[in-house]
């Protein structure tokens, strides 16, 4: 059921020509987390890509039945394979270090400006918005450029509108 919602996810070209193999490779059982976040990255990049478009529109004028859809590899992770390096971690930590200090700065900036409920709001979103910032260089790694641009600035416009609600309470 939640392989067919997330195929769903992909541009209607892309499924009638991968769909069935797409169904057919992801594995049997429970997706991990990480499965989904490949399966939805790969549908972003799917949707943003001019080169799925062009692949797509190719093979609705000339069907020729299509290569495999392993030519573009599947986003599907791999289980009991490292994607990340201990380099990668130590940037992550780095990158989430950094974001969590400039954040709560900026909250404090706030508070002392005469903005006490903004600057709480920013000092609250340190942790969740610098996590999400480090995300591309441990748990998006390896994801196209474009999806991974879509899913943490979306994230982020999400946290902040939280913290707009608040604010506004």
């Amino acid at each position: 059921m939640l392989r067919e919602r997330l195929l769903r996810l992909y541009p209607r070209a892309w499924r009638e020509r991968y769909g069935a193999e797409f169904l057919a490779t992801v594995e049997p059982g429970p997706l991990s987390v990480q499965q989904v976040i490949d399966i939805v990255s790969g549908a972003i990049d799917a949707r943003l890509s001019s080169d799925v478009r062009r692949a797509t529109a190719a093979s609705r004028v000339a069907p020729s039945g299509g290569g495999p859809m392993t030519q573009k590899p599947l986003t599907v992770c791999e289980r009991n394979q490292a994607r990340y390096t201990k380099r990668d971690a130590l940037i992550g930590a780095g990158v989430m270090v950094g974001a969590a200090l400039v954040f709560t700065i900026a909250g404090l900036a706030a508070r002392r400006a005469g903005w006490p409920d903004a600057g709480e709001v920013i000092i609250s979103l340190a942790f969740s918005a610098s996590l999400t910032l480090s995300m591309p260089f441990w748990l998006m790694k390896g994801q196209p450029r474009k999806a991974q641009v879509v899913i943490i600035g979306g994230a982020l416009a999400f946290l902040i509108a939280i913290g707009c609600v608040a604010t506004l309470l």
